[in-house]
């Protein structure tokens, strides 16, 4: 591996930018202000951006939270119910 990405890898230079980083190298990677901050506002964005889950329904024969659109395999392969046509 090169010199730059153990340096990198250890510590001693910011894993996104390469920046030296002061004070020891602590063995594992680290991040300068400027790309923690960045992380920080793009997990922000991802976590505001995730679609919301399926809404989930009660099983009429059993009382289980299944999605929705789910419900019909349910009652099909637990209860057996035939479909309809």
């Amino acid at each position: 591996m090169g010199e730059i990405a153990e340096m990198m890898l250890d510590g001693t230079l910011c894993e996104g930018c390469g920046v030296y980083l002061d004070g020891d190298a602590d063995g594992y990677p680290r991040c300068c202000p400027d790309c923690s901050r960045e992380r920080r506002r793009t997990a922000k964005q991802s976590t505001a951006t995730h679609k919301p889950s399926t809404p989930k329904v009660s099983c009429p024969t059993c009382k289980r939270r299944v999605k929705a659109t789910g419900l019909k395999d349910h009652l099909r392969d637990a209860h057996g119910a035939k479909e309809a046509a």
